[in-house]
């Protein structure tokens, strides 16, 4: 798949800046159980309106159940699949809903509870070197809450993104809130310099790492099957020498959170790009384990694996 297949997959017609503006407005200027309501109404339609991106994460939901259910029958199987994307759809809603009122006006301490759990403490080791760190995280959860609740907690925090050109608006409010920097690599061809000397100055460098979105990736195996990972993440902490630490944030309840950090991955020693390679599939089955457990909160409509 090209890189514009790519970006023209994950895009949908609710991804426009005046529904992210409405969205906000929603949220600020109402009480909270009338603006969850009113996403959900959004969602469902959504849902029956959706038939490129349904089709995107059913397929991947099949392929993951296939793997984790295979005493299931075909009939037993398909049925879970559709309870889960619609399941899976309305919960996007509640993670838009959530990054609305992180990108609003509301005063959200003791709004939103995070616990952390893992290897936080590997991680204050580490930046107690003097050196930064990479947390690569997937569209699992709300991201953006993970690295929210690591900045608020005195972790400096610097989140390397492609530009959503809806999106972005919401996305430098939620950073100036939690007081997250950003760095857009599809602009700025001065962006790896700036990438390197955050790691050398102790910041935490915040990256989503489940998508290829150009050529720069491998294959490695992932449920079973292989599939495309990007290559940029593990050969910035070989060449600054420093650990990457998968990390997940996600929720059973209402705005409470779970800030997953799990061990880190070292990438180094042999051959560059077989440790490269190394480092991307430990990570890639990181990830699976993470998807496996929070299956509803998998946000992936992007086809994670080409047709058989």
């Amino acid at each position: 798949m090209n890189d514009g297949a790519l970006w023209d997959h994950s895009r949908h017609w609710l991804n426009l800046r005046p529904i992210y503006a409405f969205g906000e407005w929603v949220l600020d200027s109402m009480p909270l159980f009338v603006g969850y309501g009113i996403t959900r109404g959004v969602t469902e339609v959504a849902y029956h309106c959706s038939p490129d991106q349904r089709a995107g994460i059913e397929s991947n939901v099949r392929h993951v159940l296939s793997c984790t259910r295979p005493s299931l029958s075909g009939p037993e199987r398909e049925s879970l699949l559709k309870k889960l994307v619609y399941r899976i759809f309305h919960n996007r809603g509640v993670w838009f809903a959530d990054l609305s009122i992180m990108a609003g006006r509301r005063q959200i301490d003791g709004l939103f509870r995070f616990e952390r759990s893992g290897s936080w403490k590997a991680l204050e080791r580490q930046l107690a070197t003097g050196k930064g760190a990479i947390v690569a995280s997937a569209h699992l959860g709300n991201w953006y809450g993970g690295g929210f609740a690591m900045a608020k907690s005195g972790v400096p925090v610097r989140v390397v993104m492609y530009k959503n050109h809806a999106g972005d608006v919401m996305d430098r409010k939620v950073a100036n809130r939690a007081k997250v920097r950003q760095t857009y690599i599809d602009s700025d061809p001065m962006a790896m310099m700036e990438i390197m000397r955050a790691l050398r100055n102790g910041e935490v460098l915040a990256m989503l790492v489940d998508k290829p979105w150009d050529s720069r990736s491998i294959s490695v195996p992932f449920f079973g099957r292989p599939s495309l990972f990007p290559i940029g993440p593990v050969r910035v902490a070989r060449l600054a020498g420093v650990p990457i630490f998968p990390a997940f944030c996600v929720w059973n309840r209402l705005r409470e959170y779970n800030a997953i950090l799990c061990d880190p991955v070292e990438v180094g020693g042999g051959d560059p790009e077989e440790a490269e390679r190394r480092a991307v599939a430990e990570i890639a089955g990181i990830i699976e384990k993470q998807v496996a457990a929070n299956l509803p909160v998998w946000f992936n409509f992007t086809p994670a694996w080409s047709p058989a």
